[in-house]
């Protein structure tokens, strides 16, 4: 494709694209089919030998994009995708940007924006005000940036996309040194992009935002925080944005005796960068992506892990999980036009894919039960993939497969997992755990399991968007009370009735289906950005969401949502998309690029603006 765009050679064009079943169907790889590659080589390699006499390819123009995007996969594209893949293709140099209609207003200087959080998003939502000449700052309760990758700092952290889609689309071809960045590459990024982007030095560090009222009379925000050292600070803004996140406050499961234990306690987001596992005995508390990740690692040097399961999770091999970026390749990405944009498009094409496997087949489930052919087939090859890790042990392979469908938790990639659980010093305990005792974790079957530390992988309070700022609104309404009926919602995600000024990123069911996360944090931004940007254009002071499009939104959400498997396919109580009103409270129920009409940019006739 990138050769494709470079040269516009017909041959190309017209080359065949095989569409390969992966994960026993759920979603499709597109590969050229084997016939072309050495045809594709030749072509390359003439027209990388003779590049200086070849003049620029020209921008195509969008009925010709469109084309070649459908050339990717053998499909045509409907006018969604093909405006979200657009962008996700980013040959613009700022994909995502806002802007104003004119000239910059002056009226832009008497804007002030506060963004509560340093990471990835509240670096995104920096970005784009600084580019529009907005005053904004960026405050950040821990002591340097990074969000949920400075918070997360044990051993082996990583993300499980592709760093190609893990990563903004206005910043090309970062030099990632593996597929699957590291917490310290994943940091060492989002370091780099708010010094270029000029950001960081609008940052204040180990300042905790506790209350954020809005002043009706001045239609301000009043915001009270506190310091590094305890004492309190008064701050002000026009626009808030809260970038706090929905992996930021910690979880601690219900268990009876926590402060018992004589040894080491702490939770993965509090790992002591000095503590050394070699000799010891370590229980580990949840098996998670966290989980999943971490006991390989610490089982290399330790005594013992004790790994205390509660629900077996669907977990999946994942290509290139741990292999370093070649020189081969970075060579092409440098080298060859287009070939990292359709490289990071394709990424997200394939991945978009594992949407279907989400949804309910009712046709299908008339005739062979289950969810549909897709998640069936994907639970069949998830399964053969347990079985061949462990199955020679049919009481440990029982115990790691899952009862209930694949996708309706999230999944884990494997990271060493089943190989860890082979090995002398692991130990997998399915037992529930009763209390926590001096000398370890004592089990409901009265066998205490003796450690000399206990690290709890047990994720989030996913549900706390805000924490721990008490958000007032209109009225003295506080957001809280008005999410206890059945949990957290906003329209889109982003903002709530009642609350002028105010944008949550990764707020209530904003959660992407599949793809790309940071592409999300670029629209959510887009879209903020340019709703301020709407505001003061207008010459007003408030944008504020009407009740009636909250309302209508959130019934969407309901409805589209029952035919989504999340609510009642997971097992009851144990799934962090689910709320405790049972309700799914996580994920976008709609497609990625039905969703994406939604947020390209505001409809004013949505918004209340004084």
């Amino acid at each position: 494709m990138a050769l494709l765009q470079a040269t516009g050679d017909p041959a190309l064009a017209k080359m065949k694209v095989d569409q390969v079943p992966m994960r026993g169907g759920a979603f499709v790889g597109y590969l050229l089919a084997e016939e072309h590659h050495q045809e594709v080589r030749d072509k390359a390699l003439s027209f990388l030998l003779n590049r200086p006499a070849v003049a620029p390819a020209p921008r195509p123009d969008d009925d010709e994009l469109r084309t070649m995007m459908g050339l990717l996969t053998g499909d045509e594209l409907t006018e969604r995708a093909y405006r979200f893949g657009r962008e996700e293709l980013a040959l613009d140099d700022f994909p995502r940007e806002a802007r104003w209609t004119g000239e910059r207003p002056d009226a832009a200087s008497d804007c002030t924006v506060l963004i509560i959080g340093a990471g990835a998003s509240g670096i995104c939502a920096g970005i784009q005000f600084e580019r529009l000449g907005i005053p904004y700052t960026i405050v950040e309760r821990q002591g340097d940036l990074g969000g949920t990758w400075n918070l997360n700092r044990y051993p082996d952290a990583r993300v499980d996309t592709s760093s190609y889609l893990y990563q903004f689309k206005f910043e090309k071809n970062y030099p990632w040194p593996e597929y699957f960045a590291s917490q310290v590459e994943v940091k060492r990024y989002l370091e780099y992009i708010a010094k270029k982007y000029g950001v960081y030095d609008k940052i204040q560090f180990n300042v905790e935002v506790t209350k954020a009222l809005f002043d009706e009379d001045d239609r301000t925000w009043k915001v009270e925080a506190t310091g590094a050292d305890g004492g309190s600070r008064a701050l002000e803004a026009n626009v808030v944005i809260s970038a706090a996140g929905m992996f930021s406050t910690p979880k601690f499961p219900d268990i009876t005796g926590i402060g018992d234990l004589e040894g080491r306690l702490f939770h993965t987001t509090a790992w002591d960068d000095s503590y050394d596992a070699t000799g010891q005995r370590i229980a580990v508390i949840g098996n998670g992506s966290t989980g999943v990740q971490l006991v390989p690692k610490l089982a290399e040097t330790a005594e013992l892990v004790v790994a205390f399961q509660r629900t077996p999770q669907w977990i999946s091999p994942m290509e290139g999980y741990r292999e370093l970026i070649t020189p081969e390749v970075r060579w092409l990405f440098e080298n060859v036009p287009f070939y990292w944009n359709w490289f990071c498009y394709s990424a997200q094409v394939t991945s978009s894919g594992l949407q279907g496997a989400q949804v309910y087949d009712r046709e299908w489930q008339k005739t062979h039960g289950g969810i549909s052919e897709r998640n069936d087939g994907l639970r069949r090859s998830l399964t053969e993939y347990i079985r061949g890790k462990v199955g020679h042990d049919p009481e440990l392979f029982a115990r790691c497969v899952p009862d209930y469908a694949p996708l309706a938790r999230r999944l884990v990639v494997d990271n060493g997992w089943y190989d860890a659980l082979l090995r002398d010093n692991v130990e997998l305990v399915t037992e529930g755990i009763d209390r926590i005792t001096a000398q370890g974790i004592q089990t409901v079957d009265g066998y205490e399991h003796k450690v000399d530390a206990i690290v709890f992988a047990s994720g989030f309070e996913v549900t706390k968007y805000l924490w721990p700022t008490d958000y007032v609104g209109r009225g003295g309404v506080h957001m809280e009370d008005l999410w206890e009926k059945d949990g957290p919602r906003a329209y889109l995600g982003l903002t709530v009735p009642g609350f002028p000024n105010l944008f949550i990123f990764y707020g209530p069911n904003s959660q992407p289906r599949a793809g790309a996360f940071l592409s999300w944090v670029e629209i959510w931004a887009r879209y903020s950005a340019q709703a301020v940007v709407a505001m003061i254009e207008g010459g007003k002071r408030t944008i504020e969401v009407k009740q009636e499009v909250f309302a209508d939104y959130n019934a969407r959400l309901d409805e589209v949502t029952k035919d989504r498997i999340w609510e009642k396919e997971g097992p009851a109580g144990k799934n962090y998309y689910v709320n405790k009103f049972g309700r799914q409270n996580v994920n976008l129920p709609w497609d990625n690029d039905e969703y994406f009409l939604m947020v390209e940019s505001p409809d004013l006739g949505d918004f209340i603006l004084r």
